[in-house]
């Protein structure tokens, strides 16, 4: 399905206009209140422009925006509907990033397996054949997972289908699933690692098992999810991959003489990079549909201990204590060759890419952090020297730096005219910091620190970097996250609180709303749409807050365990969560379709329950004694009354 991989949420074709005929004014009835459906004269300077103007300009409106207008006039509302602009709104709130994981469980399924997954939470056959009928469209990834969420909150209950229990041969020490939901693997009794993968009708079945003479450090899927690699205290790096539907079947095995410290994946799942005691990091790459065979081997004087890919996949590069970074880089015709050598006077101990690419930042013990950039005929040339830095961080769009030093201070290094990096900004603390980050759209910074403070710096037109608001705790900041749209910072601490901030306008920030608990907060975050947030507690205690329309965040939920959380996490939608509890039992919470939050089921495991998450494609993974898959659907006659809250 190409097309899915064409989405925009602007800048897409202009779809038809319904017929602009209307008899008489109505009356509709929505929330219990009574909405004047008025004529479509009163809004002439909006419905007399061109359909493909019209249509234009709802992409630009929000999901609210649009929810009004629909409630507003009969012809706007036909209109929106069958222009999809409510979905595209909706799919718009999420990163691009997270579009892309949806689109990744979407051409994981084919037309039947999508269609029995919308089946799984409506009677309305209708319904799902139009859904289905736009499957080629552009817009369908918005489409599909705006109505499938819709349809969820409809549902008052799920009924719990167990699709599979895995046999426990020993010691279960964890599971993940792929990314599009369509396999799962686990690793068990430390020295074997199991694929399972889920039929056409659903169940779950064994693919395939791989094994390690020693423990087994970790597995990971490619991107794509067509294969897996494991590393091992074996010596032993090893890629599996689909041999049929049936089966998977070993693709290579990489072998270094001391244990695989990482095994990853090339970000186009193109390729796997391996590094290793035996001081040495192995590049394999693929051969054909069928054999992977090895591309480069990069050596050094001592052990590997840092080696990553770029994120555009064509560049690696490595550290180790022999006071070398070595930057690899991917040829036209498919070989690996050296780029550069960074040398430092003292062990290295990290080395990361910038986002596009362009500039790598090694970190010595030296105390030196040096900048290395990739000009126009393919060499990496030193760019900058940092001294006296404890970690350095590069924004999204790769324009500007975070460098915290050993005196408790952070600096912002920006990316000037002439391609130079300039010093623009220095924050400071009173104690050690613990963290700063970029939000994702790179025009704030958050600092956190010991001394319970975390600052809020915005940058001006000019270029300058100032502050904007200091939040307070009374004990350790744990952790600070902005929301992925960037208009809110989530911080949590040890004195019981989670505190929400969020734009007072494009100068100024302000606080939203502070989450009490009555023990430490140890995990918080926000929904991948930014509309909500969860904390865990150790107060047995998980709690969900929600945006409302007016900018300020509502309780909406609160959610008791006897014996503590392990573990809560959103789904795909942000409109679900799973939490996950040493009294041997995960709860399923869900949005209704009026907006409030209830729990939907429950799943009972004997003993603790120390792992339970939601798969892309909606499957909840438990771990306990036991790990279970199992499949929600909507319980007979549990459907509620449809509301748009989307």
């Amino acid at each position: 399905m190409d097309c899915i991989n064409n989405y925009s949420c602007l800048d897409d074709p202009i779809s038809s206009t319904p017929d602009q005929s209307q008899s008489e004014t109505p009356v509709a009835t929505t929330m219990g209140r009574d909405v004047i459906v008025r004529d479509k004269n009163e809004f002439s300077l909006l419905l007399d422009l061109p359909p493909g103007i019209q249509s234009k300009i709802y992409r630009y409106l929000r999901a609210h925006d649009i929810t009004q207008l629909t409630r507003t006039n009969s012809y706007i509302n036909n209109t929106l509907k069958n222009d999809d602009a409510m979905a595209r709104a909706w799919f718009c709130r999420f990163a691009s990033s997270h579009q892309e994981k949806m689109k990744t469980v979407l051409t994981a399924k084919n037309k039947d397996q999508l269609q029995k997954w919308l089946n799984r939470f409506t009677k309305d056959e209708a319904l799902v054949k139009s859904i289905m009928d736009r499957h080629e469209s552009i817009h369908f990834p918005a489409l599909f997972f705006s109505t499938l969420t819709k349809l969820m909150s409809e549902c008052k209950t799920f009924k719990l289908e167990t699709k599979a229990t895995l046999p426990n041969h020993g010691m279960i020490n964890s599971a993940t699933f792929s990314a599009d939901g369509q396999y799962l693997v686990r690793v068990c009794d430390n020295k074997r690692v199991e694929i399972y993968g889920q039929e056409s009708d659903g169940s779950w079945q064994a693919k395939g098992t791989i094994s390690h003479d020693k423990e087994v450090k970790s597995v990971t899927f490619s991107a794509n999810s067509h294969y897996v690699v494991t590393n091992g205290m074996d010596g032993k790096a090893k890629i599996y991959g689909k041999k049929d539907e049936r089966s998977w079947e070993e693709k290579a095995t990489i072998s270094h003489r001391r244990w695989v410290k990482s095994a990853t994946f090339s970000p186009d799942s193109r390729h796997v990079l391996t590094q290793s005691n035996d001081g040495k990091a192995k590049i394999y790459g693929k051969k054909d549909e069928r054999s992977w065979e090895e591309k480069a081997t990069i050596s050094h004087d001592d052990h590997v201990n840092n080696a990553k890919f770029s994120l555009d996949g064509r560049y690696v590069v490595t550290t180790s204590p022999d006071h070398r970074a070595k930057i690899y880089g991917q040829m036209d015709y498919g070989s690996w060759a050296e780029k550069a050598i960074i040398q430092h006077d003292d062990i290295l101990y990290k080395a990361t890419f910038s986002p596009n690419s362009r500039y790598v930042v090694t970190a010595s013990l030296d105390g030196k952090a040096k900048i290395y950039g990739k000009k126009n005929d393919g060499s990496w040339l030193e760019e900058a020297i940092i001294s006296h830095f404890v970690s350095v961080t590069f924004s999204s769009d790769s324009r500007h730096m975070l460098i915290i030093s050993d005196d408790d201070r952070v600096k912002i290094h920006s990316l000037d005219a002439d391609g130079s990096w300039e010093e623009k900004t220095i924050i400071s603390h009173n104690e050690e910091i613990d963290l700063a980050k970029f939000s994702p759209d790179s025009c704030h910074v958050v600092t956190y620190s010991n001394d319970g403070m975390a600052k809020i710096y915005g940058k001006k037109d000019d270029g300058s970097w100032e502050e904007k608001i200091i939040i307070s705790h009374n004990r350790k900041i744990n952790s600070a996250k902005f929301s992925a749209d960037s208009r809110h910072l989530l911080t949590y601490s040890n004195d019981a609180k989670a505190n929400i901030y969020g734009k007072k306008d494009e100068r100024s920030w302000e606080e939203k709303a502070i989450i009490s608990h009555n023990d430490r907060v140890f995990h918080a975050t926000f929904s991948p749409d930014s509309r909500h947030v969860l904390t865990c507690t150790e107060d047995k205690t998980v709690k969900i807050y929600g945006l409302k329309i007016n900018g300020s965040w509502k309780e909406k939920a609160i959610i008791t365990h006897g014996k503590g959380i392990a573990l809560a996490t959103f789904s795909l939608d942000g409109r679900h969560m799973v939490t996950a509890s040493f009294d041997g039992t995960a709860k399923i919470y869900g949005q209704n379709s009026d907006g409030s939050w209830e729990e939907k089921a429950t799943s009972s495991h004997p003993g603790n329950i120390h792992s339970a998450h939601l798969s892309n494609d909606g499957h909840v993974l438990t771990i306990g004694g036991t790990a279970r898959i199992t499949e929600l659907r909507y319980f007979p006659d549990s459907l509620g009354v449809s509301c748009n809250i989307l």
